[in-house]
């Protein structure tokens, strides 16, 4: 059986430290130390965002806020088929020492 085209996964960033964070009325925005330009257009490629509407929103930004309280790194896969923006999504991360 033979496959034609591309088969496009969720990309994964590099280890990297995050920034910044600030609430906002969708989610939680976060920047880091990663950048990429042609997903993110905000804060040269580093502003992300964790939405509001994740089933594990309240998981996912509680240990976003402890990693960065802790000065921890993280490694986070961003949601595929988003156009380039200011806040784009991500659906989950990992924390490493």
């Amino acid at each position: 059986m033979f496959f034609s085209g591309a088969v496009f996964a969720d990309p994964w960033s590099e280890q990297a430290k995050i920034t910044m964070l600030y609430p906002y009325d969708e989610g939680l925005i976060f920047v880091t130390s990663y950048k990429n330009p042609e997903i993110s257009t905000c804060n040269d490629g580093a502003r992300f965002s964790i939405n509001k509407s994740h089933p594990n929103y309240t998981i996912l930004v509680s240990s976003m806020i402890a990693a960065f309280m802790s000065g921890k790194e993280i490694k986070f896969n961003i949601t595929s088929g988003q156009q380039p923006t200011c806040k784009p999504v991500i659906n989950r991360f990992a924390i490493y020492d």
